[in-house]
């Protein structure tokens, strides 16, 4: 993996990552279309910052960054992390109470997802219909939003590693 000047961080970790958001983005949509598990709205947040994460790596791996850049782009990668592990860890909580989970319906991100009408922009990736009720769904005990919120957290950590081995 080459890198623009030395002391960046090798495009292709940003290609890495890129790659990384698109396989979570393909999961949801394979959960969603051949398993029937209806995202809800928390589930299309988590999804809108995969996506943000996936366009900032992939415009660092074209511009192939030296260290300056690599720290700017890690710093808008880290806190689209940082949100969607926020947001990932709010739909845990609503899920751990089922009166929680049933006044999801109705709420405020719901109105904000159908204000932006952002479900017809990409309405197979995020258009809505289920609830945030606990899906049956899990991996090694794991519910969806468990994972994703450990996948953003993941992504956060390799986020602040760049932005520390870019200033070296």
């Amino acid at each position: 993996m080459a890198t623009r000047s030395g002391a960046g961080v090798p495009a292709g970790a940003f290609t890495l990552i890129f790659l990384l958001c698109l396989g979570l983005l393909g999961f949801g949509e394979y959960l969603q279309h051949w398993r029937n598990l209806d995202p809800c709205p928390w589930c299309i947040a988590q999804r809108l910052h995969y996506v943000a994460i996936a366009l900032v790596a992939l415009v660092a791996a074209l511009h192939r960054p030296g260290p300056g850049g690599t720290i700017a782009y890690s710093v808008f990668g880290a806190l689209f992390a940082l949100s969607g592990a926020a947001a990932a860890g709010y739909h845990i909580y609503v899920q751990s109470d089922p009166k929680r989970a049933a006044a999801c319906i109705g709420g405020w991100l719901e109105n904000l997802l159908d204000a932006s009408k952002v479900g017809k922009a990409l309405p197979l990736m995020l258009q809505y219909d289920g609830a945030c009720t606990p899906k049956d769904w899990n991996f090694f005990g794991f519910s969806i939003p468990e994972l994703s919120l450990a996948w953003f957290v993941i992504l956060f950590a390799v986020f602040c590693f760049m932005m520390v081995k870019a200033r070296r």
